[in-house]
């Protein structure tokens, strides 16, 4: 399933079972976002299913939006990465129409996680498991912004939590669809799309301003909204709506993180710096920003492990054991790492080159135990040996 696209099961797409460009067979409709549908899809050749996006009808005549979609899904196809949902393919389809196909994704969005459908309330993570989730954001942008690649439209509906996996496994979506929208016309002349182009209460200022001088600080910027939502529950930026925040983005100071909870004044300076109206104030990249992410929740550990009294009582009940007990710290960070291997390990201050690297799942062999099964190896074939000897 692809959870962050919902669709109506009593619905039969005139789609489904067709075939797109003689590769992949359209299995079921997935739901529809603001410039296309999704299908789970099967390769002809076989393999696992891809989750597969096609651009609506109504924006093939523009070729501007096409080129633009398409150019997107070359762009994501470079951006290869632990913490990134990756593309497959990309091209079009028989009748011309556009298409991404990317890796289908079991689990659940971290809108989902913090507002569950039907719940009404907004949940809250542990530190531990937010610092996770905020350090796989980063690792992520740090490999995209080396590209110069901006997301533009980081929310908790683009971030995904694969199922059965630690919180830094999280992965980022959508690379790229603010810039399709904005080849569209923007909200303004297609309302189709329904939004800006962004995210009304993660945009930063200078994108409200102006979306063509965004940079990766504006990146930044969304990223320190999604982790304090996630730590309180609530927008550092109260409102009547989603549309007002953006004036309170524009003209007022985000509400201090120890007004909410007193527990988390030890991450009151990080998130001053990370919420800074003015970019040059910001941290100026995503790993200056882990590394201060790091510093903050490694520094108040002490006072950030007590109770929270405003811990959601479902959180309590999770799955997802604390990141600690599932990956133990490191005394430093991996050189050159870019996923985090836990939430107080901040990625690398020079992303490596983004390559496909497979993950094995076997484990170093301790040394101890390679001595011992040495030793085990002399004695067995010297006692084999001697019965030789004895027996002639």
């Amino acid at each position: 399933m692809q959870p962050e696209f919902r669709a109506d099961p009593q619905i039969t797409d005139p789609l489904v079972g067709a075939v797109v460009a003689q590769r992949f067979r359209l299995a079921r409709l997935l739901g529809a976002g603001g410039m296309g549908r999704v299908y789970a899809a099967e390769p002809i050749a076989g393999g696992p299913r891809v989750a597969m996006k096609l651009l609506f009808g109504d924006f093939l005549s523009d070729g501007a939006v096409v080129e633009r979609f398409l150019e997107e899904g070359r762009t994501c196809m470079r951006l290869v990465h632990p913490n990134i949902v990756r593309v497959i393919d990309t091209g079009r389809a028989e009748d011309g129409t556009p298409f991404i196909a990317m890796e289908l994704l079991e689990g659940e969005t971290l809108g989902a996680r913090l507002s569950p459908p039907g719940s009404g309330t907004s949940l809250r993570l542990q530190v531990d498991e937010a610092a996770a989730i905020t350090q796989a954001i980063l690792a992520a942008l740090g490999a995209a912004h080396s590209l110069n690649v901006v997301h533009r439209d980081l929310k908790p509906d683009n971030i995904f939590l694969p199922a059965n996996s630690p919180p830094n496994a999280a992965k980022i979506l959508d690379f790229g669809v603010a810039k399709v929208i904005d080849a569209a016309g923007g909200a303004g002349t297609r309302t189709r799309t329904g939004m800006l182009l962004g995210t009304p209460g993660y945009m930063s200022p200078e994108q409200i301003k102006n979306s063509k001088a965004v940079d990766p600080r504006s990146d930044l910027f969304s990223t320190a909204v999604l982790f304090y939502e996630m730590l309180t529950g609530v927008s550092p930026f109260p409102a009547l709506n989603e549309f007002a925040k953006l004036i309170v983005i524009l003209n007022e100071e985000p509400r201090p993180i120890d007004a909410v909870n007193p527990l988390l004044t030890p991450l009151v300076p990080f998130f001053r710096r990370a919420l800074a109206k003015e970019r040059d104030a910001r941290f100026q990249s995503a790993a200056e920003m882990s590394q201060a992410l790091a510093g903050s929740v490694g520094g108040g550990r002490e006072q950030l492990a007590q109770t929270d009294p405003m811990r959601a009582q479902h959180q309590q009940q999770s799955a997802i054991p604390a990141v600690p007990q599932m990956m133990p710290q490191m005394p430093q960070p991996v050189r050159n790492a870019t996923l985090a291997s836990s939430p107080h390990s901040p990625v690398s201050e020079a992303p490596p080159q983004i390559s496909i690297v497979p993950r094995a799942d076997h484990r170093a062999v301790a040394p101890w135990i390679v001595a011992v099964l040495v030793v085990a190896a002399l004695v067995a074939g010297f006692v084999l040996g001697f019965a030789v000897a004895q027996a002639q």
